[in-house]
């Protein structure tokens, strides 16, 4: 199962929207998903290591905690992909 399309990532309390492509795999009853969030602005992504609340929204108002997987390089680009793994049932 995949999910490609809108997403809200939430640190603290910023709100940011990015695009999320997503994959869930493994048994039905034991799933896991990850994937890479893209459109995350650079200057976030030393906050979203350090943040106790990770999580991602998808359209559908379901949310789920999310763990940085790499650190993206620093970098002069205003924007940046972010590889993830997440927690709970992929809600797709």
């Amino acid at each position: 199962m995949t999910y490609h399309g809108d997403a809200t990532l939430i640190v603290g309390e910023q709100l940011i929207e990015v695009s999320a492509h997503l994959r869930a795999y493994g048994r039905r009853d034991d799933p896991h998903w990850d994937g890479t969030l893209h459109d995350v602005p650079t200057h976030l992504i030393h906050a979203l290591h350090d943040s106790d609340d990770r999580r991602i929204r998808l359209p559908d108002g379901q949310e789920r905690t999310i763990w940085p997987r790499d650190v993206p390089h620093e970098s002069e680009e205003e924007f940046t992909s972010l590889p993830i793994s997440v927690d709970g049932l992929p809600p797709f």
